[in-house]
This record gives C-alpha cells, sequence and structure tokens, in this order.
C-alpha cells in the first residue's frame, strides 16, 4: 500500500474561495509529530503528511488566534493526530470590538476517577454568543 500521494485540489479550490487556513496561525510545534519533506507543517498522519485540516470561511464572525494552531501527537490512539486551533466571535462592527469589555473566561477543573491514571485536566471555559 505505501504512503498516498497528497492530493492537493480540493485545497487549491478552498483557498481560491478565500477560505483561511488555521495552519497560517501556527504556535510551537511538539517535537514528537514529524514534518514530512517538502512540507511546511506538522503532519497529521503517520506518514507526516496533513490530511486534516481547520478551515474557516472569509465571512465568518469567528477568527483564529494567532500562535494557536496546533499538531498535538495522538500516538496509540489514533492513526490521525490531534488538530486544535483557538477562535474567538469578532464583532461586525469594528467600534464594538475596542468598546465591549472582554470577559475573563471561567476556569473549570474536571476529576476524572474511572480511569486506571487518575488525573485532573484543566480547562478553559467561555461563553459563546449565539
Amino acid at each position: 500500500m505505501g504512503k498516498p500521494t497528497p492530493k492537493v485540489e480540493v485545497m487549491k479550490y478552498l483557498k481560491s474561495r478565500h477560505y483561511t487556513d488555521a495552519k497560517d496561525f501556527s504556535g510551537e510545534c511538539e517535537s514528537v509529530v514529524m514534518i514530512a519533506k517538502g512540507q511546511s507543517v506538522q503532519g497529521t498522519c503517520k506518514y507526516g503528511t496533513r490530511v486534516d485540516y481547520i478551515l474557516s470561511s472569509s465571512d465568518s464572525p469567528y477568527k483564529f488566534v494567532s500562535g494557536s494552531y496546533l499538531v498535538l501527537s495522538s500516538k496509540g490512539t489514533s492513526d490521525h493526530h490531534i488538530v486544535k486551533v483557538d477562535v474567538v466571535k469578532v464583532n461586525s462592527n469594528p467600534q464594538e470590538n475596542l468598546t465591549k469589555k472582554q470577559r475573563q473566561p471561567r476556569q473549570k477543573v474536571v476529576r476524572i476517577k474511572s480511569s486506571s491514571s487518575k488525573c485532573i485536566w484543566k480547562t478553559n471555559t467561555g461563553d459563546i454568543d449565539h
């Protein structure tokens, strides 16, 4: 079977329709996740190629947070790595963005008891306006 050849037609089409690729907002790389030869971004599968994407349309009220894109290793759980990026809602009126007070996200601690390796997970939860 071997390493599949990446297909670029779909991404070229979406870029021509002005979709934004979250990889352009990358932060630090996780050293476990490799970058395949000839690519400028971490791979999202076992071959080191990028097959998982997060895209946003140009008219979306949500924008990617600079430096938040990350590919995390999922070794042992999946043949694809975890792709993550933070988003924020941007108001259509630029003046509202300046005058609206930013709320601090609430912190939530989740204790997992049913796992053989007990952990405490800390997450940031913020309200999403609909």
